[in-house]
């Protein structure tokens, strides 16, 4: 399965706060 801030990448707070 895709990590957490591969399943949101539309997503800018995915820990990083950077838009994947």
């Amino acid at each position: 399965m895709a990590d957490a801030e591969d399943i949101q990448p539309l997503v800018v707070d995915n820990g990083t706060g950077m838009v994947k």
